[in-house]
């Protein structure tokens, strides 16, 4: 059997890549209003990167807040990032209501730290939430069929 040379293993990890960076961050604006149904691992964390984390900053970056650009992205993103947490509970098999404790509290307690100026307590504040962000939303799904509909089909 041949071996693959580096530039062919490179393309093809560099066509993966790509079909997951246009299928799974796209995929929750698609089902923005769709609070039934499972989300997978992978389509939750690529939007959280894509859409929560790295296009905010770019923007964020590049326009510097011009005409408040960096609200109206937090406030076009927040609904379908709702929708993927709800159907993120339903693939570990929570019911979606979780996403009231789990996203409400951190809003709550970032509100109470600024509110405060008390730089520890947002630090405290945020890595409470990476903790609960990364055991909660990073658990593996239910094999098969649960209340809350089929598993999804990932990807790749």
């Amino acid at each position: 059997m041949a071996r693959k040379s580096f530039t062919t293993y490179i393309f093809g990890w560099l066509a993966i890549f790509a079909v997951l960076l246009v299928k799974s961050p796209v995929q929750p604006l698609r089902n923005i209003f769709d609070y039934k149904g499972r989300a997978t691992v992978r389509e939750f964390w690529l939007f959280f990167i894509f859409w929560v984390n790295l296009i905010p900053f770019i923007l964020g970056y590049y326009i510097a807040g011009f005409l408040g650009v960096d609200l109206y992205l937090d406030v076009l993103v927040i609904l379908p990032y709702v929708s993927l947490c709800v159907r993120r509970f339903h693939d570990v098999g929570w019911s979606g209501k979780w996403v009231i404790l789990i996203e409400g509290s951190w809003y709550v307690l970032m509100t109470i730290s600024v509110w405060e100026s008390a730089g520890l307590l947002q630090l405290l504040c945020l890595l409470l939430h990476i903790v609960m962000a990364i055991v909660i939303y990073g658990r593996k799904g239910r094999e098969g069929y649960n209340q809350y509909g089929e598993q999804p089909y990932d990807y790749v």
